[in-house]
C-alpha cells in the first residue's frame, strides 16, 4: 500500500471532478483532517473543524480545495420532523347534470302590416 501523498491546495473552478495529477475523470474520495491537528495553540476551541481532503482513488493525489466542516454541529443541523400520516384526499362531490332547454323566440312587437 502506497503512503498517502502531499496534501496540495487547489482552486476549484465551474467543476472539479477530474484528478489534475493523472487526469481520472469520475470524481474524488473524501477524508477529513483535523484543522487543529499539529499546532500549538494554548487557546482550545470548543468546536472542532476538519479540513475535507479530496482523495483521487486513481493515484492517490490529495487536494485542500478549502471546504472546512465541524460536526460538533452535526444533530442541530437536522430536525426530526415528526411522522405525518397519508390520508387519501376526500372524495370529490357528485356531479349533478343540469339540462337546459331552448326558449321560446321572443314575441314580437312591431305592428303586423296591414
Amino acid at each position: 500500500m502506497t503512503e498517502p501523498g502531499e496534501i496540495v491546495m487547489l482552486q476549484p473552478h465551474d467543476e472539479l471532478h477530474t484528478c489534475p495529477a493523472c487526469g481520472y475523470a469520475l470524481g474524488f474520495h473524501t477524508s477529513f483532517i483535523s484543522a487543529n491537528a499539529g499546532k500549538d495553540n494554548p487557546i482550545k476551541s470548543t468546536r472542532e473543524v476538519y479540513r475535507v481532503i479530496l482523495i483521487c482513488p486513481e493515484c492517490g493525489a490529495r487536494y485542500d480545495v478549502g471546504w472546512r466542516v465541524s460536526f460538533t454541529e452535526f444533530e442541530s443541523r437536522f430536525v426530526k420532523a415528526p411522522a405525518v400520516p397519508v390520508t387519501p384526499p376526500p372524495p370529490a362531490a357528485p356531479v349533478t347534470s343540469i339540462s337546459v332547454l331552448p326558449l321560446p323566440p321572443p314575441a314580437r312587437h312591431d305592428k303586423p302590416p296591414e
